[in-house]
């Protein structure tokens, strides 16, 4: 059997095998073209076709049955990714998308720069956490930024002159052969030293009574001093401490005391550290008397103090609550992180058991915080009032004073409150060129801030960069109030969306080819 076919003779192989050739052309041409509505190549159809989507001109091969469902697939997923990649974009922050901005200033030439969160932030702030604090350039881009974390600030104790009295005995007596007596008499002191089983013969200097029984804290070093005489030796002693001249405990052996010289160059010791503690009496004895250096005088250094940073405090006036005597109420104003609250009672010689409750917002359950006792009495021609009470952490708005009724109320008049908290700081880079605007209020915003190790390279550590303090200055309005309050974000709904579509076309391709396999 043959055929004609544009004045042409096939064979019937022929025929089928042009035929395939089709197809193939066909297959190819819209996997090249896909998306395109139109067939390109017209003279590729030959026998029966029409303008179709690509997806339907697949039903002159039978494989190619899948190849529809592969390209809505393939457009769902690029659609999916597309929009994905638009929100993100639109993702990126800007200065307008926060509340207000506060102006960086006094800024020097270095890389680092710290700067105090002033109360306007906390104030303003959509989160508690600070959550929604940038740091932007000029240029509207945001910098790199970190918390510093809050020290304490090292308050270093001068030294104090402490009487000494030369301990001298026998050259061979030991420590536990020695039996002191203090006595003071009107403005003389006297130390007697019995030696029971030394050796009698010439006298030696063993070592110096130190009397520190007139300081009120601990001790943590002693310097000795032996004036302008040269000494060119080391010698080794050995601090004992003790409160009744009987019993003593080391506090360092084998410490050496002294100096050398040597090619116009001095090295001395003075020094003897030692764990931090409190005693009456020192007893510094000297391990071979023959060297034995004579002292002029010894001072004790005290430990170092570790104080808290300056706080910041807020003064509020609590206004009585209506209807139910001996509660007040008064509001921050923002979500500061308080630790104290201080209380201005009204009137003089004011004793009254309180509770002090509060919540974040004025829907919320008020919650207790602590009791506490508070007074104002006047005493000696002065006034004696309470402290500020610890709360621990906490960033609430909305307080609440409740005085017990048994005590009689505050009395008339206006009852002060205080809030301090202890000011944080952030340490940024100025990368771009200014002016730089601390940014704050935005309810979507999430997490900015990084480690401090990772914007301070070095830090705390001999390789820390400096790091300048500058201010900030007057707040400036962006986006308003607005942009602080709880609000849909759109955004990420968004996301979620595509997230959602992308599975959903995953599940039904994966549904697809199921159906398609078991056939």
């Amino acid at each position: 059997m043959k055929y004609q076919f544009q004045e042409d003779l096939f064979t019937a192989k022929d025929a089928k095998d042009a035929k395939e050739k089709q197809n193939k052309e066909i297959r190819i041409e819209m996997e090249n073209s896909e998306g395109d509505s139109r067939v390109k190549d017209l003279s590729a159809i030959r026998t029966g076709s029409f303008m179709r989507p690509p997806c339907c001109r697949i039903s002159f091969a039978h494989p190619s049955r899948g190849y529809c469902e592969e390209s809505l697939a393939s457009f769902a997923v690029k659609v999916f990714l597309l929009f994905t990649v638009s929100l993100v974009a639109s993702a990126a922050e800007s200065p307008e998308d926060f509340a207000f901005a506060l102006p960086i200033e006094g800024l020097g030439s270095d890389a680092l720069h710290r700067v105090a969160i002033p109360p306007a932030v906390y104030e303003a702030a959509a989160f508690s956490d600070l959550r929604d604090l940038r740091v932007f350039n000029g240029a509207g881009e945001m910098v790199p930024y970190a918390f510093r974390p809050v020290e304490q600030t090292v308050q270093k104790q001068p030294a104090v002159a402490l009487p000494i009295f030369p301990l001298r005995g026998p050259r061979d007596a030991r420590s536990e052969d020695l039996d002191l007596s203090f006595d003071k008499s009107g403005d003389k002191v006297s130390v007697r030293l019995r030696s029971g089983g030394a050796k009698r013969g010439a006298p030696a200097l063993l070592g110096f009574l130190i009397d520190a029984s007139a300081l009120k804290t601990p001790l943590m070093r002693i310097d000795v001093d032996w004036g302008t005489a040269g000494v060119d030796r080391f010698v080794s002693a050995r601090l004992e401490a003790g409160d009744d001249l009987k019993h003593w405990s080391t506090l360092a052996a084998d410490a050496p005391l002294g100096g050398l010289s040597h090619a116009g160059q001095r090295l001395e010791r003075k020094a003897i550290e030692f764990r931090a503690q409190q005693a009456k009496y020192l007893r510094l004895m000297w391990t071979d008397p023959a060297q034995a250096i004579e002292l002029k005088n010894i001072q004790g250094l005290p430990p170092e103090k570790y104080a808290p940073p300056e706080r910041s405090w807020k003064e509020v006036v609590a206004a009585p609550v209506t209807g139910t005597p001996g509660d007040y109420e008064f509001d921050l104003g923002g979500r500061f992180p308080l630790d104290r609250l201080s209380f201005g009672l009204p009137q003089e010689n004011t004793v009254v058991p309180v509770q002090i409750l509060s919540r974040a917002k004025p829907e919320d359950k008020w919650m207790p915080v602590t009791r506490t006792v508070l007074y104002r009495l006047k005493q000696n021609g002065g006034e004696l009032a309470s402290a500020a009470v610890p709360i621990g952490m906490n960033s609430h708005r909305y307080w609440k004073l409740s005085v017990d009724a048994a005590s009689g109320g505050i009395g008339a008049g206006t009852l002060i409150v205080r809030a301090g908290w202890t000011p944080r700081e952030i340490v940024f880079t100025a990368r771009g060129a200014g002016p730089f605007r601390l940014a704050y209020g935005n309810s979507r915003a999430q997490a900015g801030s990084l480690g401090i190790e990772t914007v301070v390279p070095g830090w705390r550590t001999d390789q820390e960069p400096h790091m300048s303090v500058a201010s900030t200055g007057p707040s400036q309005k962006l986006a308003g109030e607005a942009a602080a309050r709880q609000r849909i974000d759109y955004k990420k709904w968004g996301l979620w969306a595509a997230l959602l579509a992308g599975v959903a076309v995953l599940a039904w391709m994966a549904w697809r080819l199921s159906k398609q396999m078991t056939r």
